[in-house]
């Protein structure tokens, strides 16, 4: 599995980095009313999907998101060094039988080997200071994002104490019927975690109604009134945004077809995009239970 684990690493690491670094270069070639105008118009189409994460990204930004991405890039840098010297590690061939070594050693030894790369090859201090920094601010997130949403953290806890009592007398018969004897004392934890788990679902449904006329208002402006400025210092417009209101009726406008777009499918995305999205849309729902269940 480990020597899986490192070829994994071997054929996705350039493509991943490569990735990065094409992103990164066109995040700094677009001029920055146009970064924001685009953030404007995610909001306005997707801002009720991801409410949490955008809500951390923002306080991630506010509250040292420069550190947080300096964290960040020290872990790249210690993966990079680990990535390098698998390689080399896996094309040695000390005894020069044409076969490379870590092809003839047990996976006890193959485990032992890759373990004393990684620690020679990581700097400790700098993955310390990392994983902690990440881990404050996470921890900073987590507090702020529980205010933020203290009223569907409020709701969902008591939607799932109201449903205890009627799941508990009309379910834990039947399941102790389905269910053998000796599995018995799980019935109370899955009648729990079911009605958590149905709260959760209801509570953070409405919040993300909320989220997107909020979002999709806040969005739309947002993009509208960049856009202006953008137009204004290219010379295409010459525009004074205070004497407009073609920033408002553009504004509005985009707000009203973001809202529609996310009512219209029920809060959830296409399925396309659910599938190009799923690790956001995972990340958005581990928030939200950290949120709401964390204590």
């Amino acid at each position: 599995f480990l020597g899986m684990l490192a070829q994994l690493v071997d054929q996705i690491g350039p493509y991943v980095g490569q990735a990065f670094t094409m992103a990164y270069a066109f995040y700094t070639w677009l001029p920055g009313h146009i970064i924001t105008a685009i953030y404007g118009v995610a909001l306005c189409f997707f801002g009720g999907h991801f409410p949490s994460a955008i809500a951390a990204l923002e306080t991630f930004r506010i509250s040292g998101g420069d550190r947080v991405m300096s964290c960040l890039k020290d872990l790249w840098t210690d993966f990079q060094a680990v990535r390098i010297a698998n390689a080399e590690d896996n094309k040695k061939d000390d005894d020069g039988d044409g076969v490379a070594d870590v092809d003839q050693v047990s996976r006890k030894e193959l485990l032992s080997r890759k373990i004393g790369l990684i620690l020679r090859s990581v700097n400790p201090d700098r993955i310390m200071t990392a994983f902690g920094g990440l881990a404050q601010a996470f921890s900073g997130v987590l507090v702020i994002l529980k205010v933020q949403f203290a009223r569907t953290i409020s709701l969902a806890v008591s939607i799932s104490d109201c449903l205890h009592k009627p799941a508990r007398l009309l379910l834990a018969r039947p399941l102790a019927t389905l269910i053998p004897p000796h599995y018995h004392h799980w019935i109370a934890p899955m009648l729990d975690l079911g009605c958590k788990a149905v709260a959760f679902s209801v509570a953070w449904f409405i919040q993300r109604v909320i989220s997107a006329t909020h979002s999709a208002v806040l969005g739309g402006l947002l993009a509208s009134r960049h856009l202006l400025k953008f137009a204004n210092e290219r010379g295409i417009f010459t525009i004074d945004e205070a004497d407009t209101l073609l920033d408002e009726a553009a504004g509005w406008g985009l707000a009203a077809a973001g809202l529609y777009f996310q009512l219209s499918h029920h809060m959830q995305l296409p399925t396309w995009l659910a599938v190009v999205l799923f690790p956001f849309s995972a990340l958005e729902t581990l928030l939200q239970w950290m949120v709401t269940w964390s204590k």
